[in-house]
This record gives C-alpha cells, sequence and structure tokens, in this order.
C-alpha cells in the first residue's frame, strides 16, 4: 500500500480549512468533496483539476464539520447535481443514510436528525462519570461521532478521553471504552466490521478498540504531537491519520506501524478523507488531506 501525491491546491480557503468530507458520486456526476473553513465558508470541489465548483457563505463563525447526505432534488451548480444537503455544520457530525448524528456544542449528547424532513428524532445522552469532579466535568463533551458500517451503533469521541457506545435501535448508551489520556479528535470504524473502532486523541496516539468487547486491541505511535483526525481506507488494510506535527502518516494495519509519512503540509492538518475506488482500479482510491496552511492535497491510494 502507498500514497501517490496528486495535485496540490495552496489557499483553497482565505483562511485554516478545518474539515473535509465527500460527496458520493451519483450516475450522472463523480465524487466530490466538500471542505469547510475558519473563513466561514464550505466549498465543494471536483478532484479532477482540482476545480472548485461552488462556494457556500452564510455562517457567521469557522465551519468544524462538513456532512454529505444522499439525497438529490432538481436544479444545478452549473453541470453539477445540487445535492438536497449542501450542509455544513459547526459541530462534529456523521451520516448514516438519511439520518445525521451531530455531537457538539458543549454538549454531552449526540442528535439524530431525520434529513429528509429535518426533524429531530432522538437524543443519546452520555451518562455522568461516577462521582465526576468539577475538573472531569467541565471536560466531558463531544468532539467526535461516527457510525457503525451497520448502522446499530453509534461512537461518541468526548474531551476527557473516553469513547461512548450507543444503541442506535433502542436509543440507549451501551458502555464507555477507555484508553485516552487526552481529548479524542476523530473516530471511524474500520469498513464491513462494526467490530473494529479507530480512535484519534490530543495524546498523541490511535488506538483500534473492539467496540463491542470493549477491549483495546493495540495502540499506534508514531506522531509527534495530535493525532486531529483518521479514517480508514475501503480496502481494510490500512488507517491514514493527519496530525499537529504537519504530516500525513498511512498506518499498516498488518504491521501495525506508519508505512509512509506524507509532508506536503506546512502546519496541522485537521482532516483525512478517502473518497470511493476509482472507476479505472478499483483496488485504488482518492484520499483527501485539508491544513491550517489553507491548502487542500490529494493522493492516490494504492
Amino acid at each position: 500500500m502507498k500514497l501517490s501525491p496528486l495535485e496540490s491546491v495552496q489557499n483553497a480557503h482565505e483562511d485554516s480549512v478545518w474539515t473535509a468530507a465527500w460527496v458520493p458520486a451519483t450516475e450522472e456526476s463523480p465524487p466530490f468533496l466538500l471542505t469547510g473553513s475558519l473563513d466561514e465558508t464550505v466549498k465543494l470541489w471536483n478532484p479532477e483539476g482540482p476545480q472548485n465548483l461552488h462556494t457556500n457563505t452564510g455562517h457567521c463563525l469557522g465551519v468544524v464539520s462538513v456532512a454529505a447526505v444522499l439525497h438529490l432534488k432538481s436544479g444545478s451548480y452549473g453541470s453539477t447535481p445540487r445535492y438536497q444537503l449542501f450542509q455544513s455544520l459547526n459541530f462534529p457530525a456523521s451520516c448514516g443514510g438519511s439520518i445525521l448524528a451531530a455531537a457538539g456544542g458543549g454538549s454531552c449528547s449526540v442528535k439524530l436528525w431525520d434529513t429528509a424532513e429535518w426533524k429531530l428524532i432522538d437524543t443519546l445522552e452520555v451518562p455522568e462519570a461516577p462521582k465526576p469532579s468539577e475538573k472531569a466535568r467541565s471536560k466531558r463533551f463531544a468532539l467526535s461521532v461516527a457510525w457503525s458500517p451497520d448502522g446499530r451503533q453509534i461512537s461518541c469521541g468526548l474531551m476527557d478521553g473516553t469513547i461512548s457506545i450507543f444503541d442506535v435501535a433502542r436509543g440507549k448508551f451501551m458502555h464507555n471504552l477507555e484508553g485516552h489520556t487526552s481529548p479524542v479528535r476523530s473516530i471511524v470504524y474500520l469498513p464491513l466490521d462494526s467490530r473494529i473502532l479507530f480512535s484519534a486523541s490530543d495524546d498523541t496516539t490511535v488506538q483500534v478498540h473492539d467496540s463491542e468487547r470493549k477491549t483495546l486491541i493495540t495502540s499506534l505511535s508514531g506522531h509527534s504531537s495530535w493525532v486531529l483526525s483518521i479514517d480508514a481506507s475501503p480496502d481494510v488494510a490500512a488507517v491514514v491519520t493527519g496530525s499537529s506535527d504537519n504530516s500525513v502518516r498511512i498506518w499498516d494495519l498488518k504491521m501495525r506501524a506508519a508505512s509512509q509519512i506524507m509532508t506536503s503540509h506546512i502546519a496541522q492538518v485537521w482532516a483525512v478523507a478517502f473518497g470511493p475506488p476509482l472507476k479505472t482500479d478499483v483496488r485504488s482510491c482518492l484520499l483527501a488531506s485539508v491544513s491550517d496552511d489553507k491548502s487542500l492535497s490529494f493522493y492516490i491510494y494504492s
């Protein structure tokens, strides 16, 4: 496995770029990339070029999370199909089909929204820790959220280093995963396996959990600063991380070690995101990374 650099867009935004998410391909269009920035805008990109297709304005604060939902409606940005949800968010979010899971805003809960009608359908509350101290209580809010591949679980990474697991169908808290000593900035499940959960933390480590058995499988070390973002490859052979040490690293899951370090950014890397398999080679896919240096970089993972 390896990452091969493609194009980088310098000054993709006017300020730090904090988030990125892929918009799935349709019969009429290829996959696109959404980015959100401290400059209060969301941009839609065609990775071929790369080309900025649309810029969405209207926020009064920086955009820290974006998510795309698989709904289409009539209308277009030029020749680009317009998605029913071209949604930018000021809190961590993750999509499971047409349901949006959102966490943050100082809350220790995950809210589920029906995106077809934008109705709140459930709130998943993280229980208080037994006899928490005032210091612990003040740090117990959500920083990240992820759906399991089978849609049965939602995980929520917290400021205190805990990961909370919920049963979606019952709307119930199941248990916590422990191991990190600092905030959990990003979490992702292994594609096709709803037991295996990866977490990235300010403690500079990536941890691999069995989310059902509540066990820590292993810990991956190598970054010299906060690990801000993580995503799992579609072939389930690797994860990629972005860090405050300005690097993007690919981790071989069999070797349990970093196999490649990319240094295309000159500031901390806030988001990494794998795209869908390439039509020309289903064993390969695109990867995107965004940074405080205002840039957007594309790579081929193969």
